[in-house]
């Protein structure tokens, strides 16, 4: 039997992989237990939870303890609708895109090794923002240590090939195969949580071929799909090229597959400049946990404004909202 995971277990646990504290841990953990369907096939899940449960409730138990005077790089804080973490070899322009999308402070040299740490900025698309994050150049030979966390707990992953470089199809094979060596694969739609502990984790994602204004980049751009077309999605676009540039926040506002949704107070006009971001296949639960804090339990019905219902309507709290919506929530 499936296993069929809703779009809330998919949700909490992004952020139980993202939790900075054993509070956030805890809180994840328990959505994922409320959400996952109880039944035979997810007998071993259900344990695996049990314990991670357990041991979480344990850290909150334990004394505080002094914080560490280190602090992890490689732990970036999720902020905006969604992560984008950037991944490539030397020199193949993840600065620049990053630079050109957002203010982040970031180091744009020719020559390799420039950005000797992750730098997070954000790119606006329309009324959201999306978090890139600029990191250091990996090889075949070397992975930073901080890596594999940073790729696992974002939103999607961005693997950035150089179409001038002789060595393009070398580079961009390593990066694919860093990440599949880690258990994480990328695909051209929605997370796929492993069932299993050792099943590889699916995290959308594809490869965007840079500096298309050089010449014979075409040709070598065509030679990428051919070859590894199969195991990746690849767009193309030149960083320089300002108008080619800013079509990226919209195809990663599509990648990290999430819907904004207006609220409305009842009697009152909705905000439309702040809206609530949620996974791709949320209902009126998932929205009410953001509005509400823990008190979504009050929530006893909504009227919608949006794709395929007549203008406030009243619909079931399992009723799935799709991007720019606009809900009244009543108590």
């Amino acid at each position: 039997m499936a296993l069929n995971l809703t779009p809330q277990y998919h949700d909490a646990d992004a952020r139980y992989r993202a939790a900075q504290t054993p509070q956030e841990k805890l809180a994840a953990l328990e959505e994922m237990w409320r959400e996952l369907p109880k039944h035979k096939s997810s007998e071993k899940m259900q344990a695996e939870l049990k314990k991670k449960l357990s041991a979480a409730r344990k850290a909150l138990q334990q004394p505080a303890k002094k914080a560490s005077s280190r602090i992890d790089p490689f732990c970036i804080p999720k902020s905006g609708a969604g992560q984008v973490s950037l991944i490539g070899t030397p020199n193949v322009g993840k600065s620049s895109i990053v630079g050109g999308l957002t203010h982040a402070h970031v180091k744009i040299a020719e020559y390799p090794f420039s950005t000797a740490l992750p730098a997070p900025g954000m790119a606006p698309y329309e009324d959201v923002q999306i978090e890139l994050v600029d990191t250091p150049p990996l090889t075949a030979d070397h992975v930073p240590a901080g890596f594999p966390g940073l790729w696992r707990s974002a939103d999607a992953l961005l693997v950035v090939a150089d179409l001038s470089a002789d060595s393009l199809l070398e580079d961009a094979e390593t990066c694919l195969d860093q990440l599949a060596e880690r258990g994480i694969e990328l695909v051209d739609g929605p997370r796929e949580v492993a069932s299993q502990p050792d099943t590889t984790l699916k995290v959308p994602g594809f490869m965007l071929a840079n500096k298309l204004d050089v010449p014979g980049a075409e040709d070598n751009l065509e030679l990428l799909r051919e070859l590894l077309g199969a195991r990746a999605r690849i767009e193309a676009l030149s960083a320089l090229d300002e108008p080619q540039l800013a079509r990226l926040p919209e195809m990663l506002f599509r990648l990290i597959d999430v819907v904004r949704v207006y609220a409305k107070p009842p009697g009152k006009k909705p905000d439309l400049d702040e809206p609530f971001v949620l996974p791709r296949g949320g209902d009126i639960h998932t929205l009410a946990r953001k509005v509400y804090r823990g008190l979504e339990h009050n929530i006893r019905s909504a009227r919608i404004w949006g794709h395929n219902v007549a203008d406030g309507q009243q619909v079931h709290l399992d009723h799935i909202l799709h991007d720019k919506d606009i809900v009244e929530l009543h108590t």
